[in-house]
């Protein structure tokens, strides 16, 4: 995936949730842009923690750019306020 793309869906206000939907199959819901972090080649995705409010991560995953194959905007999310 385009770091130019990923990083334009981190930063749009106001932000809309989307998933990471990788080449394997796997999926990752990026719900809220301060859960992440945008490197070079990868993003370390937050995966909240499932009795706290967000942004409260439970976990992290790291995903090389290379391996997402494609995202899409949750179009019946409300977007989300930061």
């Amino acid at each position: 995936m385009d770091r130019a793309e990923l990083r334009r869906l981190l930063q749009q206000r106001p932000f809309q949730p989307f998933p990471l939907v990788l080449r394997d199959g796997r999926a990752y819901e990026v719900s809220n842009p301060r859960m992440n972090l945008l490197a070079e080649s990868f993003i370390k995705i937050g995966i909240p923690h499932a009795s706290l409010p967000e942004p409260v991560c439970d976990h992290t995953e790291y995903v090389r750019l290379e391996e997402i194959a494609y995202t899409e905007p949750l179009s019946a999310a409300p977007p989300v306020t930061s």
